[in-house]
């Protein structure tokens, strides 16, 4: 999920990442372990989506 401020990343793991474009945008410094985010983190999450996407095959794509 991205805002011109903010990149919110969940992974199906549970997995979080949070950047502020505004104070880094390089993205040295991941955010979501920091407790004073949670709110933001609650915010963006709404738009991700409900399931994650099932997992591409062991196949090779040609």
């Amino acid at each position: 999920m991205r805002t011109n401020r903010w990149r919110y990343i969940r992974y199906a793991d549970g997995g979080e990442e949070l950047y502020d474009h505004l104070n880094d945008p390089n993205e040295w410094h991941n955010l979501a372990v920091k407790s004073g985010t949670v709110k933001i983190r609650e915010r963006l999450s709404q738009w991700l989506p409900v399931a994650n996407a099932k997992p591409l095959s062991n196949k090779r794509i040609p």
